[in-house]
Order: C-alpha cells, then sequence, then structure tokens
C-alpha cells in the first residue's frame, strides 16, 4: 500500500516523519483507518486528501522529511516509476502516525488487555516510581491526561527533570503502550495509559476509605477509654 524509501524508515518510527504524498490517481486509504506499510510497519491514517503538486509549500516538503524540492521531486517520479508533470498534475496527501510493527501492541495501547495484565502493569508503575528519587511515572501519566499532548520543553519544566532523562523515561513508557509520541504536538497518553490512571485513581480512593475507617474506628476506641 504506501512505499517509503528506506532512509526514511528511521525517521517515521521516530515520528519525525508525518506527512507523505502517493502518487495515486484515487484515495486508496480512509481516515482513521490502519495501514501496513511494506518493510516498515503499521500507519494510522489522520487526514486524507488530494493536492496539486505545485501547491506544495516547504513546510509540508519538511514533514515528508525532504530538504529540497529537487529531491522530492526526484523521489516522487521514483515512486510513480514514470515522468511526472509537476506542473499539471497532483497528488495523495496523507496525514499519517506511525503505531509500531505490530498490531497486538497497537491492540495494547489501545486499552485491549486482561484485568491480569492491567493489573500487572498497575503494580509495575507503582513500584518503579517508589525506586525513583522523584517519582515521575504517574505525575507524567496525569500531566498528559490533562493536556492531551506535551513537548517535551513542556515536561522538563513540570516534572523538573532535564532533557536527557525526559527522552530516557519517554522511551520506558513508551514501550509499556502508555504513551505515543509525535514530532509537532509532543508526547500524548494511549487509551492504555489512561486505562491505568483510572485504575490507580480506584485503589487510591479505596484505600483513602479504609484509612479513614481506620482512624474513625480509633477515635471510636479512644472515646470510649475516656468514657471509662
Amino acid at each position: 500500500m504506501f512505499r517509503f524509501l528506506k532512509k526514511y524508515h528511521d525517521d517515521i518510527k521516530a515520528g519525525k516523519i508525518t506527512l507523505t504524498f502517493q502518487p495515486w490517481d484515487t484515495l486508496r486509504v480512509l481516515r482513521g483507518k490502519i495501514y501496513r506499510a511494506y518493510n516498515l510497519g503499521l500507519l494510522r491514517v489522520l487526514d486524507v486528501d488530494f493536492k496539486k503538486l505545485t501547491d506544495i509549500t516547504p513546510e509540508e516538503l519538511k514533514r515528508c522529511g525532504y530538504n529540497s524540492l529537487a529531491v522530492f521531486q526526484r523521489e516522487f517520479e521514483e515512486m510513480a516509476e514514470r515522468k511526472v508533470d509537476f506542473e499539471k498534475e497532483r497528488a495523495v496527501r496523507i496525514e499519517f502516525e506511525y503505531i509500531g510493527e505490530d498490531i497486538e501492541n497497537y491492540k495494547k495501547a489501545m486499552g485491549n488487555v486482561k484485568d491480569s495484565e492491567l493489573y500487572n502493569l498497575k503494580e509495575k508503575l507503582i513500584i518503579d516510581d517508589q525506586k525513583n528519587a522523584i517519582p515521575w511515572i504517574i505525575k507524567t501519566l496525569r500531566l498528559l491526561r490533562e493536556y492531551d499532548y506535551l513537548p517535551s520543553r513542556d515536561l522538563e519544566k513540570r516534572l523538573r527533570i532535564p532533557a536527557e532523562r525526559i527522552r530516557y523515561n519517554m522511551k520506558k513508557l513508551k514501550a509499556l503502550n502508555l504513551i505515543t509520541s509525535n514530532q509537532r504536538k509532543g508526547y500524548g497518553i494511549t487509551p492504555l495509559g489512561v486505562k491505568v490512571l483510572k485504575t490507580l485513581s480506584s485503589e487510591k480512593k479505596k484505600l483513602a476509605l479504609k484509612n479513614a475507617g481506620v482512624a474513625e474506628r480509633a477515635e471510636v476506641a479512644e472515646s470510649d477509654g475516656v468514657v471509662e
């Protein structure tokens, strides 16, 4: 379906390339659907439409990974396998996000996990956060849920963690399918991340109620002791 030169694969996987122009006569993909790109992995289409080749902007070329119009035109003709009239023809403009090489990982990120998996993941996050000198995992997920997407520099300020550490931490959360990344918007939380947060919040409420009950019983016992 999709065709990308191998030299762009790493940047697509890293979320640096989020746009492509394909030499198709028809719209072969649909918005919101997931497609497999040859030797690359799975892509979700965010937007798709036709666009005249003469109307493509420098900013769009940059999002495609091209450093010049000449490179784009040469490689576009390679994909088309024919001579292209760049003054008259149009292409299919596709905005997309890379979601990985395995559909099962994508399903997990969408929150499709067993209760036992959710429990184990929740326990792992609690334990890992307790080991950190400055707990950051749960706070990060809450920030991303609140703001939808946050760039790395905003996370640095809010968490008071240096840039290189942010990148390392985000890589760990991404490996657990809890967050996603986008070069333009930054980091965002996945449905699985939201589900984990809800589980953590529910447990926290139960613990608070339990502690309140213990405190209340202690007060009653103390009061009874005074009466006696």
